[in-house]
């Protein structure tokens, strides 16, 4: 039996990554699930937890070397991405494909996730920051922060 082609004892892989961030805003407890991506978002008045599950029905698999048609180039001091060259010359390609490539797959597809979520919540947070500002920073009570801080300085020197 060729164990190349043999994939019953492959086990399935699998990478879940969870985000976890204060909740820039307050808003009731909810859950939303997206069966497509594997997503489930949950947040609080206090965080924002968001999962992802990656596997082979949402992710591809990685090409660990060069792609088709590049030509090895030695790379830049400092440049440590693959660059099919080594100082004395051309590396032999790497195996491409199997379990590995699979994994470098779902780390990529998270790495992207948490890419795009992190700008989501920086956006967000920038949004926040600028209408506080164009509020002039006051509070709910109509107080600025400012005023909060002298008052409480001067309770407690009574």
């Amino acid at each position: 039996m060729n164990s190349s082609t043999d994939h019953s004892s492959t086990p399935h892989l699998f990478l879940h990554a969870q985000f976890e961030t204060p909740s820039a805003y307050d808003e009731a407890t909810r859950t939303n699930t997206n069966q497509e991506s594997g997503t489930s978002v949950t947040s609080t008045p206090t965080t924002v937890i968001e999962r992802h599950c990656f596997d082979v029905s949402n992710c591809q698999e990685a090409v660990i070397g060069l792609g088709k048609s590049v030509e090895p180039i030695k790379p830049q001091p400092g440049d440590y991405t693959y660059s099919g060259m080594h100082d004395h010359g051309p590396l032999p390609l790497p195996k491409e494909g199997g379990q590995f490539a699979q994994l470098i797959g779902f780390v990529n597809a998270a790495k992207k996730a948490s890419d795009r979520y992190l700008t989501e919540l920086i956006e967000r947070e920038k949004m926040l920051a600028a209408a506080k500002k164009a509020t002039g920073g006051v509070e709910g009570d109509g107080d600025t922060k400012q005023q909060k801080s002298k008052r409480k300085r001067g309770a407690a020197k009574s």
